[in-house]
Parts: structure tokens; sequence; C-alpha cells
């Protein structure tokens, strides 16, 4: 999970400052996200979706529960 949040802080990081994310970092990112995506912490929920999304990560039916 460490491995997991670190990744997202890094694509973060370099979104912000309009950097590309390399082939290698999004394919990490949907390894990772497989694994993790269910339990990341609550504070990145959004961004992982938003990346999961973005990143073509395959999202299972049960990835995350929002409650609006």
């Amino acid at each position: 999970m460490e491995e997991f949040v670190k990744l997202i802080e890094q694509i973060l990081y370099m979104e912000n400052f309009n950097t590309e994310v390399t082939p290698e970092l999004k394919q990490k990112f949907a390894q990772l996200y497989s694994a993790y995506g269910n339990n990341v912490p609550e504070k990145y929920k959004g961004d992982v979706s938003r990346m999961a999304t973005k990143y073509g990560a395959a999202v299972g039916s049960n990835a995350f529960s929002f409650s609006y």
C-alpha cells in the first residue's frame, strides 16, 4: 500500500506541473490499483478514481463506494 500511495503522490506532482506521466508509471499504477484500489486512503479516493479512468486501470464493480 505504501508503494501505491507514493506512486499516487508522484503522479499528482507530475500532473500539477504538466509533466507527462510515462507509460511505465501508468502501467505500474494499473498493477497496484488492482491490488490496492479498494483500500486507498480516503484523501486519495477521488484522485485514484480519476486516474483509474484516465490511465485505463481495470475498475471492478465494487472498486469504490461513495456516499453522497
